[in-house]
């Protein structure tokens, strides 16, 4: 009876342990799926961390758009952009603006237009934002088609998780994928009521939507995608989409904006004739590269 007792001892020991050993995977797989709302709150704290570090950063942006006929798919028209981007941080304030200053127009250098943006933000004087936004609005111009616009910028989507905008936003967790060797979430977004950031150029506010793919453990972004619709004016089916891939800086050590995708579609009114109305798409692609940080500190009210 003894050596029963022992062995059955033995048996409950063993059962023990292997119970212990099989439930603590289940409380680590618990730790590694965080709520939404913690990688939402993750993402947020990622992109107020985001702004002051990527402040007073320039890049080169090398970008094509195109005229695409929707019918049978003929390049009506192509423009090349070569510009510079400046990422720069609000004082006072956690967020950022990004500025564009087109240098050159299908390898035509636009006069006067070389290194402007970079030495007007050394200046570091609060008037200095007026200007560089006349900048951005100059260089807006050079966009193709019939549209003026400014939301072509790569760090648009990024603001909608901000602290600062993410309550006015609805987000849910559409699933998960792997890029590059890491696995993230896939976070659908969309904007409540009629929206806050986008504005059409009549005024009125347009709601965005789109997708987030955040890394769950530190809340970094490494893609985005933002649609905005009903952006021409008497055209409810008009619509843009700019898709984002971001990578890994050494030198900064950040993840920096590497490929922009954009797309417009209309209809708009015929270039020829006004009253007529055109059937074709806009789309364009933007690379980044030689980032570089100021050597001052440029606060901006």
């Amino acid at each position: 009876m003894t050596g029963t007792r022992k062995q059955t001892a033995a048996i409950a020991g063993a059962a023990l342990i292997v119970l212990a050993v099989s439930i603590r995977p289940s409380g680590t797989q618990r730790e590694r799926t965080p709520r939404l709302d913690d990688v939402l709150a993750r993402a947020g704290e990622y992109a107020v961390e985001y702004g002051r570090a990527l402040s007073s950063v320039v890049a080169e942006e090398h970008y094509t758009q195109r005229l695409v006929w929707r019918t049978d798919k003929a390049i009506r028209q192509v423009r090349r952009l070569r510009s510079e981007i400046a990422f720069v941080r609000l004082a006072d304030s956690t967020e950022w603006l990004t500025f564009r200053n087109v240098l050159s127009v299908d390898d035509v250098p636009v006069p006067g237009a070389g290194g402007r943006l970079e030495r007007l933000l050394r200046g570091a004087s609060p008037s200095m934002i007026a200007q560089a936004r006349i900048i951005a609005g100059e260089s807006a111009r050079y966009n193709i088609g019939p549209i003026t616009r400014e939301i072509n910028t790569p760090t648009t989507a990024l603001h909608f998780v901000h602290p600062t905008h993410r309550p006015n936003c609805r987000f849910d967790k559409a699933r998960e994928d792997v890029i590059d060797g890491e696995r993230v979430w896939v976070v659908r977004f969309r904007e409540r009521n009629k929206g806050s950031l986008i504005r059409r150029g009549d005024g009125v506010n347009l709601p965005a939507v789109g997708l987030l793919w955040i890394g769950p453990t530190d809340g970094h972004v490494v893609r985005s995608q933002l649609v905005v619709e009903d952006f021409v004016r008497g055209s409810r089916d008009s619509k843009s989409a700019i898709d984002v891939t971001w990578r890994r800086n050494a030198s900064l050590a950040l993840w920096v904006p590497a490929e922009m995708r954009e797309q417009y579609e209309g209809p708009w009114r015929s270039m020829r004739t006004p009253r007529q109305r055109e059937r074709y798409d806009i789309d364009g692609v933007a690379t980044y590269a030689n980032y570089r940080r100021f050597t001052v500190d440029v606060r901006i009210k």
